[in-house]
């Protein structure tokens, strides 16, 4: 009886490799981009993350895709980029909104923290279930995801959840 393979994870495939080296090759001009008056309709979709390398202490900008819903702020990346590491156990950051930029406390939430439905949720709400499924995420329609999708949740996607700051 023949086997069924189960789909690779988007981040496993071709396809994203040759994204995220075209990504790794834009986000210079990105980050010029969405720091200048000239962001317009991008910054709604896409904000400028600023941060404290944890080891080198230099300070790094990435453009992030994101949704925001008051003072809190989500965005996902794959488990291949490494950014998100200078985020576990929280990190003040500052982000570039189309208000301008803003100050922040930043968190990688895991799968164990009781916010993870929640944060996953406010994410689907956004963007709908698309990317977090693209990710590799099985959620549902209104971003619900089961305990065995969780179990592998870090396996396929991060989830960063930013706090602004009131008036910062």
């Amino acid at each position: 009886m023949p086997t069924v393979d189960k789909p690779r994870p988007f981040i496993e495939t071709r396809r994203f490799k040759v994204m995220r080296r075209l990504v790794g090759a834009m986000n210079p001009l990105m980050s010029r981009l969405l720091d200048s008056r000239f962001s317009g309709r991008m910054a709604r979709q896409l904000l400028l993350l600023e941060f404290l390398g944890r080891k080198s202490g230099r300070t790094f900008r990435t453009p992030v895709g994101y949704v925001r819903r008051g003072d809190r702020v989500v965005m996902v990346t794959s488990p291949a980029y490494t950014w998100w590491h200078n985020l576990v156990g929280g990190a003040p950051v500052r982000v570039r909104l189309p208000d301008g930029w803003r100050r922040a406390q930043a968190e990688v939430v895991m799968p164990d923290d009781p916010r993870y439905d929640e944060v996953v949720a406010l994410q689907v709400s956004g963007r709908g279930p698309g990317m977090l499924r693209g990710f590799g995420l099985d959620v549902d329609d209104a971003g619900h995801i089961s305990p065995e999708a969780k179990a592998t949740a870090t396996q396929h996607a991060h989830l960063v959840l930013v706090e602004l700051e009131v008036g910062g």
